[in-house]
């Protein structure tokens, strides 16, 4: 059976709230790594667990993913077509899947920053050191090269450019705990700093370049934005 946030609780997938905050502590307790050693990866996960399933919104999200997962699972595999195997009716044409060519991460690419890396950095963290920044202060680009293979720009698909920033814990959402215990994830502190991915799209028929021009207030950097151009190589 997949390690599912019900059977990281040990509980059904109907079960109460009651019945979830009682299987929580319980775990948690057991799992805690002042008594279940240095790894703290098991507390964790019972955290994550409990912060989705006792959230009702978040709770049918999870849900449905699970169904959505469930019917995939289940869908035959498409049987091979012979080559040159006459049909009476031509086949249906199959949806092409968007290329996701993954993670372009800035602190590792920052030779193809323009301005400096230094620079970029600085400007990026202001937004999150409570300095106090000029009320005229225009937003300025952050521009950032990405190679497209031809077979993939023929498609079209998208990267996901992780940007530095500081965010609410995903775990407790911001509260700095889960239940009656501290989130272990941000200790306490309610917020997360790292890098977090931002899906930025190219067409399909790409045959040389293409720019996207793409915001970060959602990350709360709201003095700079995104400029990422595509290239086929």
């Amino acid at each position: 059976m997949p390690e599912t946030y019900y059977v990281i609780l040990g509980v059904a997938e109907d079960a109460t709230v009651d019945h979830i905050k009682s299987a929580y502590r319980q775990k948690a307790l057991e799992l805690h790594p002042d008594h279940h050693g240095d790894d703290a990866g098991p507390f964790l996960a019972v955290q994550e667990a409990y912060a989705v399933l006792s959230n009702p919104e978040r709770r049918r999200a999870y849900d449905r993913s699970l169904q959505t997962a469930e019917l995939r699972a289940s869908r035959p595999e498409p049987k091979p077509v012979r080559v040159g195997h006459r049909h009476p009716h031509p086949p249906a044409v199959v949806p092409v899947e968007p290329v996701d060519i993954g993670e372009v991460s800035l602190s590792r690419s920052f030779e193809t920053f323009s301005p400096s890396f230094e620079a970029i950095f600085d400007r990026l963290w202001s937004n999150f050191a409570g300095r106090s920044r000029p009320k005229d202060e225009l937003p300025k680009s952050l521009t950032i090269d990405v190679p497209i293979a031809i077979e993939d720009a023929e498609i079209g698909g998208f990267a996901r450019v992780m940007v530095p920033a500081v965010a609410a814990c995903p775990t407790c959402e911001g509260h700095g705990g889960v239940g009656p215990f501290e989130c272990w994830r941000c200790s306490g502190s309610g917020s997360v700093t790292g890098e977090f991915p931002v899906q930025v799209e190219f067409p399909a028929g790409m045959t040389s370049a293409h720019v996207a021009t793409v915001p970060l207030d959602h990350l709360g950097i709201t003095n700079t934005y995104l400029v990422v151009r595509f290239r086929v190589v």
